[in-house]
């Protein structure tokens, strides 16, 4: 399985086991549709964090990288903190 795969899979798991949401449509819009409201974006921010080691900061954070499940796996993987 590819690093992509693996993430891919892992942001399933936090959707589908942790925020109790369905599995977004690929490039689905998370914000624009309101798919996650303001709670669900914390509590995915800190799933993210908790799962691939990540710190990131809500003074500096950057919407766009949680638009859609492949911004936020590309966010993953390129291993940066915002």
């Amino acid at each position: 399985m590819n690093q992509h795969t693996t993430t891919h899979s892992k942001l399933i798991a936090i959707f589908t086991e942790k925020l109790n949401l369905e599995m977004p449509k690929p490039g689905m819009d998370l914000l624009a549709t309101n798919y996650i409201d303001s709670l669900a974006l914390v509590d995915l921010i800190l799933n993210l964090e908790e799962q691939f080691g990540l710190r990131i900061s809500l003074e500096t954070l950057d919407l766009e990288v949680f638009r859609t499940l492949d911004s936020i796996s590309r966010f993953v993987e390129s291993g940066q903190t915002v």
